[in-house]
């Protein structure tokens, strides 16, 4: 059982002997302060269980759905990386010492764009994995010294 429930147990507890204290007849002075005495018991005791709550967590809030009034707006494209075409630069004219076997390459093909993946940051906790030992040392602890 929880400390905050027995504690307003004890609280209700000292409350009833309060008005109990009350029934019996407020003139006698001990009545009085008894009365007192438990009504203030009462109260803290009250004030302790509710400090001795378990806290509950505040909700996140959640996102208001869409109003049907507003339409929302279409999802926009990923932006899509420009690639700027390198013109091949032309060999010098060969000498002598050179050999021209090398046949001209022909210009790159037209290329769709592709979006950008997140493929390389995935790969990169594996590498942490591989890095890691199979086993760890065992440590061993010294003996202390005896005297």
């Amino acid at each position: 059982m929880r400390l905050d429930y027995s504690l307003y147990v004890v609280a209700l507890i000292c409350f009833i002997i309060a008005g109990a204290f009350l029934a019996i007849g407020p003139e006698q002075t001990m009545s009085q302060v008894a009365m007192g005495i438990f009504a203030i018991l009462g109260i803290l005791f009250a004030a302790g269980g509710y400090t001795l709550r378990p806290k509950a967590a505040a909700p996140t809030p959640t996102a208001p759905p869409p109003s049907p009034k507003e339409p929302s707006p279409p999802p926009s494209p990923p932006p899509v990386e420009e690639k700027i075409e390198e013109v091949p630069v032309a060999p010098p004219p060969p000498t002598e010492e050179q050999v021209p076997s090398i046949p001209p390459t022909p210009p790159p093909a037209e290329e769709m764009p592709t979006p950008p993946t997140a493929a390389p940051a995935l790969e990169e906790p594996a590498k942490v994995e591989e890095e890691k030992p199979a086993e760890k040392p065992v440590r061993r602890r010294r003996r202390k010294k005896t005297a």
